[in-house]
């Protein structure tokens, strides 16, 4: 039997979210009633497999049909033995700007999709430039948007929350009703599959 090849990221990426609206970091509609924030180091092994296996489970079944709403915070871990606090705000805020443009989660997904081996300081200006390609940037616009010191507030805001909320690792997870101010560390969760999840956003429905 021969071998088919997969699609390229960017085209997984794409067919994944094609028609799901995003704001900033958001992706889903504004009127879900559940949201789920999602602390990710784009450099984390763990956080890959988790939006390469049970993400894609709830953008399918509840994101798509506007129970869910997904957002994606910054939480340093990988990268700080990696290229350490620079590179992280440097990837993240790539990340952030391409939400001008309607297109984080296309990039967070292509940047997952391609990471390179962990601690090894691999995203330089070449790699970044790829990815947004890769999720379909208009790149002039996103070259203008990427400054980092942009996004320091964002990104610091993003820490504090984490730290608050015993959001130690990544891939971390809170849940709540959208809106609500009350949320919950979702634990337990499996990184391929999406029944803990499921579970969760069944209790608040």
């Amino acid at each position: 039997m021969v071998a088919v090849p997969e699609p390229p990221a960017g085209a997984r990426a794409f067919a994944l979210l094609a028609g799901i609206p995003q704001h900033g970091s958001f992706l889903g509609y504004r009127k879900a009633p559940v949201t789920l924030q999602f602390f990710g180091d784009l450099q984390c092994k763990m956080s890959r497999q988790v939006v390469l296996g049970a993400l894609p489970f709830l953008i399918r079944h509840w994101v798509r049909d506007g129970k869910l709403q997904i957002r994606f915070r910054s939480k340093e871990t990988d990268t700080k033995l990696a290229g350490g606090l620079l590179e992280f705000r440097k990837q993240q805020a790539a990340a952030l700007a391409a939400g001008r443009q309607g297109k984080l989660w296309h990039f967070i997904d292509v940047f997952y999709r391609e990471q390179g081996p962990e601690f090894t300081g691999y995203v330089d200006e070449a790699f970044l430039n790829r990815i947004a390609a890769k999720a379909g940037m208009d790149m002039p616009r996103w070259e203008e948007d990427r400054n980092p010191s942009d996004w320091f507030d964002q990104i610091n805001a993003d820490e504090r929350l984490a730290k608050q909320s015993g959001a130690n690792t990544t891939p971390t997870f809170l849940i709540g009703r959208t809106g609500a101010r009350t949320q919950f560390l979702l634990l337990h969760y499996g990184l391929e599959e999406s029944r803990v999840f499921d579970e969760a956003i069944r209790g608040l429905l």
